[in-house]
């Protein structure tokens, strides 16, 4: 079965740029342009093997989006790669358990990397949204 990738990004030149690396990977690729995609995504079920996750999103940002991953289900935290242009080590105190938190620009090495750490992390199976 070929894993899938959620990529919430509102800036599209950047979504294009972590969906061609992510399906580099042989994942598939779901696209949120906001958080509030990315929750209506999350609500139905949809089983990740990793979340590429910006913060400083319109409608619902990327924190809430946490939050929310948080209260449902704190084991899909665990696949969450956040790329942003904010302070990592501010949203890694919030959210020690996320998986990776990387600068942009991105340097896609290093987003691969992150990739190939949060696919190997926990089997599928403990990621279904209860």
């Amino acid at each position: 079965m070929r894993r899938k990738a959620l990529i919430v990004e509102d800036d599209e030149s950047t979504r294009r740029l972590l969906r061609k690396l992510v399906e580099s990977e042989g994942c598939d690729v779901d696209e949120a342009k906001d958080g509030e995609e990315a929750l209506r995504f999350l609500r139905i079920g949809e089983q990740y093997g990793v979340i590429l996750l910006d913060i400083a999103l319109p409608k619902v940002s990327g924190t809430d989006v946490m939050e929310y991953l948080f209260l449902v289900n704190p084991a899909l935290l665990e696949r969450v790669i956040v790329v942003t242009g904010l302070n990592i080590e501010e949203i890694r105190k919030l959210f020690p358990t996320i998986c990776h938190a990387l600068p942009k620009p991105v340097i896609p090495n290093r987003l691969m990397d992150s990739i190939h750490k949060c696919l190997r992390r926990i089997p599928d199976e403990h990621l279904t949204l209860q």
